[in-house]
């Protein structure tokens, strides 16, 4: 998978496919833009495409994903991308109530694998809240099954800290594909980087940190004065 953001693409060196992939990190760390353009690249790869989005419907979602410079327009107009909201509130939910959410979600999944081929969640941190080992390795568990089984690809996010770490641990070993976000300061600025960790069945080699902006208009912009191995 190709994000057709060049430079982007040549660190990542493309992501096989079928995958589940994880990308982690802290708040304003770029989970969601890097999500957008994963999402971008699946539609150009004439991939139907399901976003499930904490942040807002599908008007606010394709204006989002305009301002970086990333056109999903068509394709949400044509159906090729269906965007879901996720209202969860866990202040006034129950911790039942969100493992409900979490199987329905799952039980989605199921029911749409006929009309998608690729599901991103962004994301999965409010629906986890107080839910149990058992609940979360078993959802990263069906996603690597319906991978497995019917081809489909999943893109989940989550917040770094909505983990214990020894969980976090175990989930990452179930993805595919895992990518961690952070915020660092380099030379007094604080910089995005992103660590890639693991992409099963690639070709190049993981352990680099790439260091990027958001930059209106354009997205993710990779500096590259900062690739260094860690």
């Amino acid at each position: 998978l190709r994000t057709y953001n060049e430079e982007l693409d040549r660190k990542l060196g493309g992501i096989p496919l079928p995958s589940v992939t994880l990308i982690e990190g802290p708040n304003d760390s770029g989970k969601s833009v890097l999500l957008y353009h994963f999402v971008h690249g699946c539609i150009k790869a004439g991939l139907r495409t399901c976003l499930l989005s904490s942040e807002g419907g599908g008007k606010v979602i394709v204006e989002s994903v305009e301002n970086l410079g990333l056109d999903l327009k068509r394709a949400f107009l044509m159906g090729d991308l269906v965007v879901v909201q996720l209202r969860v509130e866990p202040s006034e939910q129950t911790a039942e109530e969100r493992r409900s959410m979490l199987h329905a979600l799952l039980a989605y999944f199921e029911r749409k694998r006929e009309r998608f081929g690729v599901f991103a969640v962004d994301s999965l941190t409010a629906l986890t809240i107080g839910l149990d080992e058992g609940d979360l390795l078993g959802f990263f568990s069906r996603l690597r099954e319906m991978r497995e089984k019917d081809g489909l690809s999943f893109f989940v996010t989550v917040h770094t800290y909505s983990f214990p770490q020894d969980l976090l641990v175990r989930i990452r070993a179930m993805a595919d594909t895992h990518l961690s976000l952070s915020i660092r300061e380099v030379s007094g600025q604080l910089l995005k980087t992103l660590q890639v960790l693991k992409i099963r069945g690639a070709s190049k080699s993981t352990g680099d940190v790439i260091t990027f902006e958001v930059e209106p208009g354009f997205g993710i912009k990779v500096l590259p004065y900062t690739q260094v191995k860690v």
